[in-house]
């Protein structure tokens, strides 16, 4: 089987740039947390510091897989490697190979506006969906069509890929090999595409992250002393002081956390169901909890 490697020295430099730069804008956006006074903009700010923290570590991932692109090819299969990832294409399902500039006109693509990032899908009206493998220019790139999709790649020596992919065209293959996507094991779990599930955990984190964001913004103008509770009579009769206000939120981020650990060891196991019921019963604490802190927030003691 023959090897071609792809050119991932700019494509992984720009990864890593982007991902020191998100992490300085991360531990920026913390000083700034931490620096001015608790109010929405420190709420803001705390959120932009996570996401930015996120970004670089699927800026981090995304360039590893960058730096382990290679194509290999012999009679029976045209093999993708990308990162842990691998693409499978039957030699016998392959028409025929093109430039990519053959494909420019036409070719809708979204991408991560990085230097040698184009991985991805996209869509060309005459080829359909086409993936994305490709470190370099849609003008060094080489498209791989067959009938269901399209492959675009990128090897440091296109010319010799080239001739090599055509003479295995002209051979014919030997053995009938089956079309596989082989994907890193995190990325194969069923919780990945099951959009109830998904739709009840974002759900969740959102009412926390609001009840958050209310209790930041409500903080400036919240009197010193906080009702707390309310007896038969709706007098309030116990007190708090102004940072209790995050007690809510702090108690439902936990409560939610313990819900998400339970609910995943039930869904491994096949509960869906409960799994289900457990999420659900974690966004409806998430309502409570807000509706406390409003209650708590907008209540002036007596």
């Amino acid at each position: 089987m023959n090897v071609f490697e792809a050119d991932s020295r700019v494509a992984f430099t720009s990864g890593i740039v982007a991902a020191i730069a998100a992490v300085f804008g991360a531990i920026v956006a913390a000083v700034a947390a931490f620096l001015v006074p608790l109010s929405l903009s420190t709420f803001g700010f705390a959120v932009a510091a996570l996401g930015l923290l996120v970004l670089a570590g699927w800026l981090v991932l995304q360039a590893y897989q960058l730096a382990e692109a290679s194509y290999a090819l012999d009679r029976n299969a045209f093999v993708i490697r990308w990162g842990q990832q691998r693409e499978i294409v039957p030699m016998g399902d392959v028409q025929r190979v093109i430039a990519g500039e053959d494909v420019a006109e036409g070719l809708r693509m979204l991408r991560f506006p990085l230097p040698g990032w184009w991985f991805g899908t996209a869509k060309h009206p005459a080829l359909g969906k086409i993936r994305l493998y490709a470190t370099a220019p849609l003008e060094q790139q080489v498209i791989v069509v067959t009938p269901e999709c399209s492959y675009a790649v990128s090897p440091y020596d296109d010319e010799a890929f080239l001739d090599a992919f055509r003479t295995r065209l002209e051979m014919r293959p030997t053995q009938n090999v089956s079309h596989a996507r082989i994907l890193p094991p995190f990325m194969t779990w069923p919780i990945w595409s099951d959009k109830t599930a998904l739709a009840l955990l974002i759900l969740a984190f959102g009412l926390n992250l609001v009840t958050f964001g209310l209790s930041a913004g409500r903080y400036p103008a919240a009197p010193a002393q906080l009702a707390l509770h309310f007896n038969a009579l709706g007098v309030a009769d116990r007190y708090g002081d102004k940072p209790q206000l995050f007690v809510p939120p702090v108690i439902a981020l936990i409560t939610l956390l313990v819900s998400i650990g339970i609910g995943l060891a039930l869904y491994r196991k096949g509960e869906r169901l409960a799994a289900f019921m457990l999420w659900g019963g974690a966004a409806a604490v998430q309502v409570f909890f807000f509706v406390a802190t409003v209650t708590i927030g907008f209540s002036m003691p007596s």
